[in-house]
This record gives structure tokens, C-alpha cells and sequence, in this order.
């Protein structure tokens, strides 16, 4: 029998963690309650699930996005529903990128295929990976306790103001009434 499949980590401060894909059913996330755990901010508590499944005699791998926040995606396509993954397939867990390798051996009829992709012409500050804009899952609560802040200093500060022209206003007062 073959090895387990296995997600290497290809995101720069977990590179190279691998996961063996070892039951039936794995839960993927960055609560400790996952099989496979993610420490990253990016990722959903938890965000996908991926199945072994018999289909026509073959064992095969099945992904699910759980309506991720920021959403799965395999070779640059959103992941809607289930997605079955084929051996080097590139998946990105909201900003977390992972190699699917399942040692599969794959008939190639003789020749290798090979995709060329020509960057020459691409702005060198365009990222390949999606906008995130969701990145923080805690954004919308951080923006609102920043706002509450931003209101609270200007409430301050119009009572500071509000005395300093009471103040003004009884000097004066005082000063005609000598």
C-alpha cells in the first residue's frame, strides 16, 4: 500500500510542517481541536475538511470549505462546495499555502507536461495571492474599539474646550464687575 498523502506547508513562517493525511475524515483549522492545526490568523477555527473516498476501485482525496471566512482555494480557484485534489495540487487555506502530495503515480503516456507562465511583464509588486481583505477575523471588532476610542477623545476634548471658554467667560464676568 502507499504512503499517506501529506499538505507540506509552503507559507513562509511554517515552511516545510507537513501533515500526513491519515483518516478518512481530517478537519483543518486554527483551533487546537483540528486533526491538521494552523496557528494562522488567516484561517477560520475551523475552515475546510478533507475525505478519502473509494470512487470506481481508487482511493481519492476530497476538500470542503466550511464558508471559510477568507475562503479556500486550489491552483487559484475558489473552492465551492467539494473539490476532488489531485497530486501537486496547490491550496491556499486563506492566506496559508499548502502542497497536496499523495505519491500518486500518474500516467504520463511518455511525455511530461509543462505549464510556462511569463512574468517578465508583471508588476513586481502584484502578489499572486488573493487580496485578504478579511485577513484578521477580529478586524470589524478592532475597527469598532478604535472608533469608540476616536469618540471618546473627541468627547474629551470638547469638554476640555467647553471649560476653557466657561473659564474665559468668568473671568471676564469678573473682571467687568471690579
Amino acid at each position: 500500500m502507499a504512503d499517506n498523502p501529506k499538505l507540506t506547508v509552503l507559507f513562509e513562517k511554517l515552511r516545510g510542517k507537513t501533515f500526513e493525511i491519515d483518516k478518512d475524515e481530517m478537519s483543518i483549522g486554527r483551533r487546537d481541536s483540528n486533526d491538521i492545526c494552523i496557528k494562522d490568523s488567516s484561517l477560520s477555527g475551523h475552515h475546510a475538511d478533507i475525505f478519502r473516498r473509494e470512487v470506481d476501485g481508487k482511493t481519492v482525496y476530497v476538500l470542503r470549505d466550511n464558508d471559510s471566512t477568507n475562503g479556500t482555494r486550489i491552483n487559484n480557484v475558489a473552492v465551492t462546495g467539494e473539490q476532488t485534489l489531485k497530486n501537486s495540487d496547490l491550496i491556499l487555506f486563506g492566506g496559508v499555502e499548502v502542497l497536496f502530495d499523495s505519491n500518486e503515480e500518474t500516467d504520463n503516456s511518455g511525455f511530461t507536461q509543462t505549464h510556462t507562465i511569463d512574468i517578465s511583464s508583471i508588476d513586481s509588486n502584484i502578489s499572486t495571492v488573493p487580496a485578504l481583505s478579511n485577513m484578521n477575523p477580529f478586524a470589524k471588532q478592532e475597527a469598532k474599539r478604535h472608533a469608540m476610542v476616536q469618540m471618546a477623545l473627541i468627547g474629551v476634548l470638547g469638554l476640555v474646550g467647553l471649560g476653557l471658554v466657561g473659564l474665559v467667560v468668568w473671568l471676564v464676568i469678573r473682571m467687568m464687575s471690579i
